[in-house]
């Protein structure tokens, strides 16, 4: 039970306290780019998450295999950058083979979805908290979620912020800055409750 009990708690903190965007600032151009239409939003946040979470499986296992020491800083991040650019690949080439119709609707989501800084910090973050496997893979899915939150925030007010009854000097990405800003100590206050208990 207290196992159970610790996934969840990681997953929430990986959606809250984690929140890429709203905490840590990383894939705000993605969140740009994705908010724009929300007929995008399903897709992406499939692809996220689904990126994220073999992601950090795979996160594991090089963490145990290279292990920290004092010259870690040098070779980590290229392995990191090696394991999402295999995860992409390998998740290119089995949609095609075996699936050419999800290829296709799928393909731009993926491009995007696995190549943004939030996936590449994620791997960071979650090396940096976890210790089992089921933690690893928990805590890349909420950090997929709270990606795929943190998108369907902006975008249901993303016509609003570029909306001709906002000031023209804020109009658009001055305007959706104070917002995820906003959001940011929202979020920041929640997590900062949720951990507490």
């Amino acid at each position: 039970m207290e196992v159970i009990r610790n996934i969840i708690i990681t997953a929430f903190t990986a959606v809250f306290a984690e929140n890429t965007i709203f905490s840590r600032a990383l894939g705000t151009s993605t969140l740009v780019i994705v908010s724009r239409n929300r007929k995008n939003l399903a897709g992406f946040g499939m692809s996220v998450t689904y990126i994220t979470a073999m992601v950090s499986v795979l996160t594991y296992f090089a963490d145990k295999l290279f292990g920290i020491s004092e010259t870690s800083y040098i070779y980590i991040p290229l392995v990191y950058i090696v394991i999402l650019g295999s995860v992409y690949i390998i998740t290119l080439l089995c949609l095609w083979r075996f699936a050419p119709k999800l290829f296709t609707k799928m393909r731009k989501y993926i491009h995007i979805s696995a190549f943004n800084c939030a996936v590449l910090g994620s791997m960071f973050l979650i090396s940096k908290n976890c210790e089992t496997l089921a933690e690893y893979f928990f805590h890349g899915i909420g950090i997929g979620l709270g990606f795929v939150l943190a998108v369907y925030l902006t975008a249901i007010v993303y016509d609003r912020l570029y909306s001709e009854k906002a000031p023209y000097a804020f109009r658009g990405y001055p305007l959706l800055l104070v917002y995820i800003g906003i959001l940011g100590m929202a979020f920041w206050g929640l997590s900062s409750h949720t951990l507490n208990y």
